[in-house]
């Protein structure tokens, strides 16, 4: 039988036994003497919903939503990228027919409201292959001036004999009788020999100004290398001495044979403000019969370009613009002024960019043959006259 109380006899005092457990109970007891809790159980959690180990594409979302906060732009472009390797083949077939369509309809609305012939549609590629060549002539042009440039400073400066400075005193238009002529000699020009590249005289306050004569009369020669305004920018951009042939011929024209004293300057000027003006490319063709006519001269265009046909209008009161083309004679298109014709059937040339030119004869058939290719405004040739009164 088993005892519930045990006696102390030291204190005379019952004391209580403690009775076993039917089995072992481990009991924790902290260095404070207290026993704390038992820890709570466990679970092990669904790795689906885990967002640190089974649940992928939760964590993917949000690691983007950190990296579009920290760099939105790249989240963007991200964006785009998805977007674009999304498209099909649909899409794009889609997309081409509406850009297709929106351009039918704009042409439609174009030829509408403005009309337009073949010949406009000509006239108007022309005008674009003329400034794009004109760019591209303006930048190889630029890399032979250059050159030249870099080759003139270590070459002497040749001394040119013919050129005769004028005297400021003697105004720009000045007095046919204290105007030198120029001394032109009976050498015959060759075409390797011809240069359509601006002489800059070795003095830089030199003047180009001389009388030549012309079958209709003496003729006030300028040249585009005039240190007057050789540096002036034709359309507000390019120089006169590179750019400025055509803008020079009509003033030498105008300026003997009208009433109205004109010079290069202002013939730029009037050449950019009335559409003659071409970007990079010197002057459109229309700038001859446009500006001539505005002065009071009378121009017709010379459809007939044999050497007989081309005599006899330097014999009957006529002077020839001539538009020289890609050749022998000029790298790109140049406006020279056929002045008079000789007794040997050669004639003599006003040359804006190169006053020995005119110095010189030249065969009548080579200058027929080294026209430029086109025909609109009248070109390549035209003959200038002065109107009866």
């Amino acid at each position: 039988m088993q005892r519930l109380s045990n006696y102390n006899h030291a204190s005379g005092k019952q004391e209580p036994v403690s009775r076993s457990p039917a089995f072992p109970v481990p009991v924790l007891v902290s260095s404070s003497g207290d026993i704390p809790p038992l820890p709570e159980k466990k679970h092990k959690k669904n790795p689906a919903k885990n967002p640190r180990t089974g649940n992928t594409n939760a964590r993917r979302r949000r690691i983007n939503r950190k990296a579009e906060a920290l760099y939105p732009e790249n989240e963007r472009n991200a964006h785009t990228v998805r977007n674009r390797r999304k498209k099909g083949m649909a899409e794009w077939l889609i997309t081409g027919a509406i850009a297709a369509t929106a351009l039918a309809i704009a042409a439609s609305l174009l030829i509408y409201f403005h009309p337009f012939t073949l010949s406009d549609a000509a006239q108007a590629a022309k005008h674009i292959a003329a400034t794009v060549h004109g760019y591209a002539s303006g930048k190889i042009d630029d890399l032979r001036e250059y050159l030249h440039t870099m080759a003139k400073n270590k070459v002497p400066a040749q001394d040119f004999s013919t050129e005769v400075p004028l005297s400021p005193a003697s105004g720009e238009t000045g007095n046919p009788d204290v105007i030198s002529s120029l001394n032109r000699t009976t050498d015959l020009g060759q075409a390797s020999a011809f240069r359509t590249e601006p002489v800059f005289v070795p003095q830089e306050d030199s003047i180009f100004m001389f009388m030549l004569d012309t079958s209709l009369g003496s003729m006030l020669y300028y040249s585009q290398g005039d240190v007057r305004w050789k540096d002036y920018l034709y359309g507000g951009q390019d120089p006169i001495s590179r750019y400025g042939c055509g803008p020079v011929c009509v003033a030498m024209i105008i300026n003997s044979f009208s009433p109205t004293g004109v010079s290069p300057i202002e013939m730029a000027d009037w050449a950019a403000a009335n559409g003659c003006y071409a970007r990079h490319g010197g002057s459109y063709h229309c700038l001859i019969p446009d500006s001539l006519s505005a002065f009071g001269l009378q121009v017709e265009s010379v459809t007939d370009r044999s050497v007989e046909h081309v005599s006899e209008l330097l014999n009957s009161g006529h002077i020839l613009v001539a538009l020289m083309g890609r050749g022998s004679l000029t790298q790109n298109g140049h406006f020279i002024i056929i002045a008079q014709l000789c007794a040997n059937g050669n004639v003599y040339i006003a040359d804006p960019a190169n006053f020995e030119n005119c110095t010189k004869e030249w065969e009548l058939q080579l200058l027929m043959d080294e026209l430029k290719d086109a025909y609109d405004s009248g070109g390549p040739l035209w003959a200038v006259s002065i109107p009866e009164p």
